[in-house]
């Protein structure tokens, strides 16, 4: 008996072996060949891909139509689910292969309507435009039918993707425009702060920042608005800057970029990639599901975004009729709400049946006892047919004129654009749409029935903030604001004021900076907010007893770095100052929301606030500051940063723990150092454990690039995980290391630098 146990168990462990290394091996046919000839259908000529040992490529086609087809067959061959999972949240179908999970996520899309309005306007594109999504989308089918195995997600869930057409592609750039301003809208929370801590908080969240400084100088304020001739006729959270020759060791200039997004996601957002065909050269990060180059470099040309942050949405409330809950009234009298059916397939599980109801201004988002909320943003009152025009005009503009016209053509698409060429020109230019507006504070629920709450148009792009070859020999833009109180008119918005402090310092002045110093700024780990606090948290250690670190706290340099002690404490301490300022007002789980607006009450004279209602005492600013110190000692000591801030890049499929046990597929947690304020940017979680707060990196820097245009083949760019979304891929995670310690990956430009450097070539043959 004991034999035939010892049998039975070793014939089961066998068969669990089978299947776990056999799974894998199957799974494993689905990575893409970086090497070898293809024959594929639909082409007019060979193309070649040369690959460099990071698994970036760079296609070389005869004509732009069959670069576009090559560039969705290698979107498609190494983040094809990426794109599924984009596609499907756009069309709101992620029910259908998740389940009920995300039902929510689907409504929202639904209302919001990205998918409807592509289709509605996909007739109006351009010939030249819907030719080239055309053919990108016939090379990701390509891909998609050719596969001997579809990733590894796609055979797990038992799915398989619809054929991809350019109306999907429209429907995802018309969704990326509004991704970039909700990555920085607090509208909503700002509001219910409003109701909640009274009328004052608008006023200090409209206050200009006089500390920060501005991307536009005050000088160029008289030359936009003088009333004479323009000199360019026309309609018009991440880093970037760009020094003139005048102030680089190389004598060309130079530009830098680091866009700030989610990095907890697997897999990395950007996919690298070289585009070269007769009148097409471009080379930087792409976003699967789009077949352009967002940023990046031309030989030409150097552009790069950040999140502008200005203010394109208000949320107006409409009394509905109690007779007609359908009609609502506004400033033009009684409006009949537009209706329509949505209907959500869930994968397992009833479909879901709601419906969307629409105003003049904009979605119904919302309901109350006594109307609804209405969102009103300004992608919807842009043409989307502008906007692939604009995006391939700029992969090939020449000039710092054509790269204006472009950037402010992708509709309401919410960022600053640094530009720099090779002839030493740099530049910046505003490509949000600016509202008109007649009110002050664009951050409480307006009313939808005051016609003074309605914008009165945009302004004319010509009026709106741009600079060439400022007289300082640098631009920089870092989600900052744009432009002082000196201007005409505000521009309201959600702006960062700390890393524009930062790398200001750095910049200002007549030194000379080479190549290898503005990647080094991207590192930099002083954070203005702890510069800026650190001195009351000091204040506060004195009023508990703990003078010698109060002298520890003010001899800090203010650096984020993972061995930091003072780091540690004061991360710790400034989560804890929100809890002690506002857990009064807000309660044991809205005190969290505080976090945004903790800076403009303790810069303000609101000692109501920060004084502790629940107590006799009337507490001061340094009283709240020992008592919250006094709470972090006592529960977590004196830790170094690096114990309490980590990294973990997680698969979705991860939630399911064998899976990512069995594929291994999400990496870390790592020591990170950085906080928000810090040009190493780290924008994190707050997680309370056992008693303990941890705080989880969520967004920072998804790419890094620095290019100095006297050696174009030496610029270099990485991702912060890999090319290939699929774990069984030697370039899944091969740039992560990379990006963690600061390093840096050299992608060239000219063909025989690229050559020289490729390890694989795949070739595409009719």
């Amino acid at each position: 008996m004991k034999k035939i146990l010892l049998v039975a168990l070793a014939a089961i462990l066998l068969l669990a072996a089978t299947v776990w290394f056999g799974g894998r091996w199957y799974l494993a046919r689905s990575v893409m060949a970086y090497g070898g000839e293809v024959p594929v259908a639909g082409l007019a000529a060979p193309v070649k891909i040369t690959f460099d040992a990071k698994g970036i490529p760079q296609v070389w086609a005869e004509n732009s139509a069959d670069l576009y087809f090559a560039m969705g067959w290698l979107h498609a061959g190494e983040r094809l689910f990426q794109m599924e999972a984009v596609r499907r949240l756009v069309y709101g179908e992620l029910s259908d292969l998740l389940g009920s999970v995300t039902i929510g996520m689907d409504q929202t899309q639904r209302r919001l309507g990205f998918a409807r309005r592509a289709a509605a306007e996909i007739g109006h594109l351009d010939e030249a435009s819907l030719t080239v999504l055309d053919r990108y989308c016939a090379g990701v089918n390509a891909w998609i039918e050719q596969a001997d195995l579809l990733p590894p997600e796609f055979v797990l869930l038992g799915a398989r993707p619809r054929p991809w057409k350019a109306q999907d592609c429209l429907a995802i750039a018309y969704y990326q425009t509004w991704f970039a301003h909700a990555l920085m809208d607090q509208d909503r929370s700002y509001n219910h702060l409003i109701k909640t801590l009274g009328s004052e908080l608008g006023a200090l969240l409209n206050f200009q920042k006089n500390w920060s400084p501005t991307t536009v100088p005050d000088e160029v304020i008289e030359e936009i608005f003088s009333g004479g001739d323009f000199p360019l006729q026309m309609s018009k959270a991440s880093n970037s800057w760009v020094i003139s020759p005048e102030r680089s060791q190389s004598g060309a200039a130079i530009h830098a970029s680091d866009p700030h997004l989610d990095v907890q996601r697997v897999p990395a957002f950007w996919y690298l990639i070289g585009l070269h065909a007769p009148g097409e050269e471009a080379l930087g990060v792409s976003a699967p599901g789009m077949p352009m180059i967002a940023m990046g470099h031309n030989g030409h040309i150097a552009y790069a975004f950040t999140v502008a942050a200005v203010d394109v949405i208000d949320y107006y409330h409409f009394e509905t009729d109690q007779r007609d809950s359908l009609k609502i009234r506004t400033a033009d009298g009684w409006e009949h709400l537009k209706s329509r059916e949505e209907v959500i397939p869930v994968k397992d599980a009833p479909e879901v049946r709601f419906t969307v109801l629409e105003s003049s201004v904009g979605p119904v988002v919302d309901r109350d006892s006594s109307g609804v909320i209405a969102l009103h943003w300004a992608g919807f009152d842009r043409p989307l047919t502008t906007m692939i025009a604009s995006a391939l005009s700029l992969q090939k503009a020449q000039n710092f004129e054509q790269f204006r016209r472009a950037v402010t053509g992708f509709g309401a698409l919410d960022v600053n654009w640094t530009y720099s060429d090779r002839d030493g020109n740099i530049g910046y230019q505003l490509g949000a749409p600016v509202p008109i507006r007649t009110i002050d504070n664009t951050f409480e629920l307006l009313d939808g029935d005051d016609a003074a709450n309605q914008w009165q148009g945009y302004w004319e792009l010509e009026k709106t903030p741009m600079v060439l070859n400022p007289a300082a020999g640098f631009v920089a833009s870092c989600n900052n604001q744009v432009v002082s109180e000196n201007w005409p008119a505000p521009i309201p918005g959600f702006y960062d004021p700390y890393r524009i402090v930062r790398i200001t310092e750095l910049l200002q002045g007549n030194r000379k900076f080479s190549a290898r110093e503005m990647g080094e700024m991207q590192l930099d780990m002083v954070s203005i907010l702890a510069r800026r606090w650190k001195g009351l948290m000091a204040e506060g250690a004195e009023r508990v007893g703990e003078t010698t670190l109060a002298g520890k706290l003010r001899d800090w340099d203010a650096r984020m770095a993972i061995d930091s002690e003072e780091a540690g404490l004061f991360m710790l301490w400034w989560a804890e100052m929100a809890r002690a300022v506002f857990e009064d007002d807000l309660g044991e789980e809205g005190w969290r929301e505080g976090r945004h607006i903790l800076e403009e009450i303790l810069s303000s004279d609101w000692h109501d606030i920060v004084d502790d209602q629940r107590s006799e005492a009337v507490e001061d600013h340094g009283d709240i500051a020992g008592r919250a110190l006094q709470r972090v000692i006592e529960r977590q000591g004196r830790p170094q940063l690096g114990e309490i801030s980590t990294y973990m890049a997680r698969h979705p499929l991860s939630q399911v723990d064998i899976l990512d046990t069995w594929l291994n597929l999400n990496r870390g947690p790592f020591p990170v150092s950085g906080d928000k304020a810090s040009l190493d940017a780290n924008f994190n979680t707050l997680r309370e454990k056992d008693g303990q707060v941890v705080f989880y990196k969520v967004m920072g820097p998804s790419m890094r690039f620095v290019l100095d245009w006297a050696a174009v083949d030496e610029f270099t760019i990485n991702n912060n995980m890999g090319q290939s979304g699929n774990p069984f891929s030697p370039h899944y995670d091969d740039q992560l290391k990379l990006m963690m310690n600061g390093e840096r990956w050299t992608v060239p430009f000219s063909r025989a630098a690229v050559e020289a450097r490729a390890v694989s070539v795949v070739m595409l043959l009719p």
